[in-house]
């Protein structure tokens, strides 16, 4: 009997042996992280798409489609100039933002300049993670446009961008001549905030991840506009309507500072 064990345990093939199970299980392993990383691969490519699918080409595109623009003028959210304006220009900010600054008293001069033919929207897309201020600021905005003082509270924040704490931004409402009382109420009650959400959303299904970001007639240009580039290309718009080819280039290729993170 001791012999017959002896000769099935000599004649045990190598899978059945501890290291052939070994080698096995390593081989098991092996096919897994593979697969994983096919798979990592895989998803990386298709998220790749889909945010190309969702990224403008400003040299290229000439005529966005009615429904980009649909999404993107909202009808909802603060604007200055005439409704039916033919050019329409979306900002998409951050009040504490420092590229948003900086784009600030270019847009407010072209919004004085144009506030005849050219139609601005203010949208909200703040920077919850690294602008602790931003969300009360955009509340702030939008309790102003409550009362009609959307734009002046819109100037006094970004003038006064290094101190945009609650109790400041209660005391720029007053000077900027609102209702203590009701702006206070509408601030602290966060009234406004799924309006915000709304913003910040629609920012995303089109692919931001930074402030300033601008939609001219639905183009997209991301970063500062230069002045006489913005201006061209609303001369250009207002001679060829939507035929007009925007090609306009930012003076902020990198808003790594203001982006969101994904």
């Amino acid at each position: 009997m001791a012999e017959e064990k002896k000769i099935e345990h000599k004649y045990k093939k190598w899978h059945q042996k501890w290291w052939g199970i070994l080698f096995l299980i390593i081989i098991a392993i092996l096919v897994i992280y593979t697969a994983d990383f096919i798979y990592q691969i895989f998803a990386y490519v298709e998220d790749q798409n889909l945010a190309s699918s969702q990224n403008f080409d400003i040299s290229q595109q000439t005529q966005p489609t009615v429904d980009i623009r649909s999404i993107i003028e909202n009808a909802n959210d603060p604007y200055w100039g005439p409704k039916d304006a033919k050019i329409v220009i979306v900002e998409f900010s951050d009040f504490q933002c420092p590229f948003s600054e900086e784009a600030y008293p270019i847009m407010k001069k072209i919004r004085q300049e144009y506030q005849n033919s050219v139609k601005f929207i203010y949208r909200d897309f703040p920077n919850l993670l690294n602008h602790p201020n931003a969300l009360d600021a955009a509340l702030a905005g939008r309790c102003a446009a409550e009362q009609n003082k959307f734009w002046q509270m819109h100037d006094l924040m970004f003038e006064n961008q290094a101190n945009l704490s609650t109790d400041n931004l209660k005391l720029m409402a007053q000077n900027a001549g609102l209702d203590s009382s009701q702006f206070d109420q509408c601030l602290d009650s966060q009234k406004y905030v799924t309006n915000i959400q709304a913003d910040m959303q629609a920012g995303a299904n089109f692919g931001l991840n930074g402030t300033p970001t601008f939609f001219i007639n639905g183009v997209k240009i991301v970063g500062v506009i230069p002045y006489d580039s913005l201006v061209s290309a609303i001369l250009k718009l207002e001679e060829l309507g939507n035929q007009a080819i925007i090609n306009v280039n930012s003076e902020t290729e990198d808003v790594t500072k203001c982006s969101t993170c994904k």
